[in-house]
């Protein structure tokens, strides 16, 4: 049996520091943790193990070659997450290939990564025989490409374009189908796990579901008799006005809650509060917030506002738009623990949009592992031309499943909200500005505000 040797794709963030000397508009920002720069790892601090490696396989195509019985081709759209791959050419980009392999030639590198189809239903081939002989398999039984954990929950049910998926757990991840390629450092696009022509929109935070707790925390004691611990956060943040405005022209209350350095924007950890002035479009300190009362309103409309200000140019007026709806997504699900919360779920209609309402998704404990499931029916059973919606969705039923929890679009509402994209993005630019200039300093406590 060959010898395999593993490369961690997920490692602390000090303990590696490679970047390539250039980030392309149209790729995902390069990220220690992704399969190019630990290729490269891998080639500088072991040599040796490098040139004698046959084949880099991703995990995912790892557990298919295993069933396989030999080295599988990586999925369509787990490749995306390298940063090797371009989407727009479909192919391996040349100069990030270069990069890796230490060489302007790339074949030897392209060899140990293999081809990659583009059909993400088609079939690799049988089970291998150990499997029939050892557990019984059908000798039929076909292996389709295995995808990441990320293509798989987007997976969990038919999406529609312009559906999102917001998965609210101790971090915080946004999913979108979107018919538009429109890269940013801040984000990651893959291609489609099954439909070609979509693409999947990915967001990802450190700081979630950890950073309310510490804000209902701060609130003190809940009132005597109550059993929900969340009972005086959902209060305030149902009570108190979007955006902290009193008046008209009072400044809106816009904050950053960071209890651990963030990915999105990348700054150290601190609470971020901030006044916006909507005349002049400037920033002042935050003693006009009334605290903590201010804050349990405020860490929703913050990261909430962080997901509309970065699907803003991926999402579309819906069509037929007989009601000159704006552009926005067709619905938003919830999932994870923090779904069952009625204030995040409500300030998400009002934030977010969505023109049929803000659901709650209950696919039991392992939506990744049940959208690996739907795409193994879809690959197994699809008439020729038969797409993963059209064959999931006419077996689905919501029932169950899907519970309509909020309202999405609110006009007037909605429209309010757009300042408040425009006042956040105004507080990540000031606060990314202030850690660069205590940086260049050589001090390290990068403007927090407490």
């Amino acid at each position: 049996m060959p010898n395999l040797m593993p490369v961690r794709e997920w490692v602390c963030s000090q303990a590696f520091e490679e970047r390539s000397t250039s980030i392309n508009t149209w790729l995902s920002l390069v990220l220690q943790r992704f399969t190019g720069p630990q290729i490269l790892r891998l080639r500088r601090r072991h040599p040796v193990e490098y040139q004698r490696t046959s084949r880099i396989s991703l995990v995912s195509s790892f557990l298919a070659s295993i069933f396989l019985g030999k080295i599988a081709p990586i999925d369509i759209s787990d490749v995306c997450g390298m940063n090797l791959w371009d989407i727009r050419t479909g192919k391996y980009n040349h100069e990030l290939m270069s990069l890796a392999a230490g060489s302007s030639d790339t074949g030897d590198l392209e060899n140990k990564l293999g081809g990659v189809p583009e059909d993400g239903g088609g079939s690799f081939g049988t089970i291998s025989t150990y499997f029939v002989e050892r557990y019984g398999f059908d000798p039929e039984c076909s292996i389709a490409p295995f995808t990441g954990d990320n293509p798989s929950t987007i997976l969990a049910l038919p999406l529609r374009p312009f559906d999102a998926i917001i998965s609210l757990g101790t971090s915080t991840t946004f999913l979108m189908s979107t018919q538009y390629y429109k890269p940013d450092p801040a984000v990651h696009f893959f291609n489609h796990p099954t439909t070609a022509g979509l693409y999947m929109f990915m967001l990802c935070y450190k700081n979630g579901g950890l950073a309310r707790e510490q804000v209902r925390d701060s609130m003190g004691p809940i009132e005597p008799g109550s059993k929900d611990p969340w009972s005086l956060f959902n209060d305030h943040a149902t009570h108190k006005p979007p955006l902290g405005v009193n008046a008209p022209s009072s400044p809106l209350k816009v904050a950053l809650y960071f209890p651990r350095p963030e990915i999105v924007p990348n700054v150290s950890a601190g609470i971020y509060r901030f006044t916006y002035n909507r005349v002049d479009r400037s920033l002042s300190s935050s003693a006009d917030w009334n605290l903590p009362s201010d804050d349990p309103r405020a860490i929703i409309e913050s990261q909430l506002l962080s997901l509309r200000l970065r699907s803003r140019n991926i999402v579309a007026p819906p069509s037929p738009n007989p009601h000159n709806f704006p552009a926005q997504p067709r619905r938003i699900y919830l999932v994870g623990g923090g779904s069952q919360n009625p204030a995040i779920a409500r300030l998400a209609g009002e934030i977010l949009g969505g023109v049929e309402g803000v659901y709650r998704l209950d696919v039991g404990g392992n939506a990744c592992a049940l959208g690996s499931a739907y795409k193994a029916v879809w690959a197994a059973e699809r008439k020729p031309g038969q797409t993963f919606e059209e064959l999931i969705g006419s077996r689905w039923s919501e029932d169950g499943f899907v519970e309509r929890v909020a309202e999405g679009y609110q006009a007037g509402l909605y429209e309010k909200y757009g300042l408040g994209v425009e006042a956040l993005d105004a507080v990540e630019k000031k606060v990314l500005k202030d850690a660069k200039d205590v940086k260049k300093a050589g001090t390290s406590d990068a403007g927090q505000i407490e």
